[in-house]
């Protein structure tokens, strides 16, 4: 297989460029990132929280979406979330969020540290961007940050099947333990980064 044409490009540019080889790329400072694949673990919780979401959000005027739709940072990188809430219009031919409001990571032991380190800080400066939700899949417990009204974050550890996750800005309510299917062989720890 003939590797994809790799050059610095612009959004538009990368938008078009997407080779269509199975793999999904970002768009980190111009260059296209090929995505890890996930395991099933990974998956389920992704599953588990776009489910919810969809639930929650219902017949409103905010919808989840997968990591197929991607969020267009200020920065100018577009990311791809496992989940987004998008509260903005939507074409649907668009393949990016115009307007999210709820980002969701799912950990990877090989992206963890650049999601809770670098990916935050383009999540925090989407004007748009109301809560940011890291989920550790292998253990109950999941880091949110709120922006309050003033603009500043506020982070909160979750620990606990049956901690609540409170995303106000959609008015969605749930039990830390449903993205993990009340999965008996987990427990709580803190999230190293």
């Amino acid at each position: 297989m003939a590797e994809p044409d790799v050059r610095r490009m612009s959004v538009g540019e990368f938008l078009a460029w997407e080779p269509g080889d199975g793999l999904r790329y970002e768009l980190v400072d111009g260059w296209p990132r090929a995505m890890t694949g996930a395991r099933i673990r990974h998956d389920r919780v992704v599953r588990r929280v776009l489910r919810i979401l969809e639930d929650r959000t219902g017949a409103g005027p905010c919808e989840p979406f997968s990591s197929d739709i991607g969020i267009h940072t200020p920065r100018g990188d577009l990311r791809r979330p496992d989940a987004t809430v998008d509260c903005g219009p939507r074409d649907p031919d668009d393949t990016i969020a115009r307007m999210p409001v709820v980002v969701v990571e799912v950990l990877s032991p090989s992206t963890k540290h650049y999601d809770l380190l670098v990916k935050i800080i383009d999540y925090k400066a989407i004007p748009s961007l109301c809560h940011i939700l890291f989920v550790e899949p292998d253990d109950l417990r999941a880091i949110l940050y709120s922006r309050g009204a003033d603009g500043s974050w506020a982070e909160l550890s979750l620990i606990g099947a049956d901690t609540e996750v409170d995303l106000a800005a959609i008015g969605a309510r749930f039990r830390l333990g449903a993205l993990y299917g009340d999965d008996p062989t987990l427990s709580g720890g803190t999230i190293d980064v």
